[in-house]
């Protein structure tokens, strides 16, 4: 027998032990064959063949049911990055893609359905809405008088269909009794942000928003746009619009 014969059948022995293990280790686990050889050898554990299959698992799972990148899906599966975080950011970026120039004024002169405007003074109008530019809108009442108004002094709208449900959910704050003129710098306003906004919308919470005159209104945030924010109220379905630049105060119910 030659030598190089005899060097492998001694080989051959030596590693017999080793393949009934890994053969043993594949079928009671269900590990690939070769990494069940290198937990044989005692190359790796058990445990951290198991723990990376069950890694690469999740992954592939948050990549086909989310659609995230690998790398990401990766992140979450290793706990350095919160799933509901991610999904809730990108549900944000797709309101705001969809949502971001929605005007109810827009809507209302495309449609040439009548609105009525919560305006600051404590007034209101009722008309239809002929023509907008950057800080203005053009408002014709019935009997043909045309308004120009300042885009700053509509604390909220709704139409005309829901006029009455809207006034009568209309609450009052008792320390906003005087009239005030609108905020005209953006910076002295009452802030509230997309992502603050955008967490009650997700949730569906109810919240209260209360206007620099003190018209509160109660429901929950059906839209946000880049200047407007539609809500639901409470009572038969009723649907108002509060312009972000009249905001007092914004807070969950």
């Amino acid at each position: 027998m030659s030598g190089g014969r005899k060097v492998a059948e001694r080989r051959s022995r030596e590693d017999s032990p080793v393949r009934v293990e890994a053969a043993r280790l594949a079928k009671e686990t269900g590990i690939p064959k070769h990494l069940a050889h290198q937990v044989a050898l005692g190359s790796l554990s058990l445990h951290d063949v198991l723990s990376r299959m069950a890694t690469r698992a999740k992954v592939e799972g948050l990549v086909k049911r989310h659609g995230l990148p690998k790398s990401l899906a990766t992140q979450i599966a290793l706990g350095q990055a919160d799933l509901n975080h991610i999904l809730r950011k990108r549900r944000l970026a797709e309101h705001i893609e969809e949502n971001r120039a929605r005007s109810i004024l827009v809507e209302a002169q495309e449609s040439g359905e009548k609105l009525v405007l919560g305006l600051h003074g404590k007034k209101s109008i009722r008309g239809v809405i002929k023509a907008i530019d950057a800080y203005e809108v053009q408002v014709e009442e019935e009997g043909a008088q045309t308004h120009t108004i300042h885009k700053l002094q509509i604390k909220y709208a709704c139409r005309e269909a829901d006029s009455r449900a809207v006034r009568n959910q209309i609450k009052r704050d008792k320390e906003r009794k005087e009239a005030v003129e609108p905020i005209w710098k953006p910076q002295d306003r009452y802030g509230c942000s997309d992502r603050r906004l955008f967490a009650v919308l997700d949730e569906k919470v109810a919240v209260t928003a209360t206007t620099l005159e003190g018209e509160i209104f109660n429901g929950t945030v059906a839209w946000m746009g880049r200047w407007e924010f539609g809500m639901a109220l409470k009572k038969k379905n009723a649907r108002v619009v509060v312009f972000r630049h009249a905001l007092a105060d914004f807070r969950r119910a």
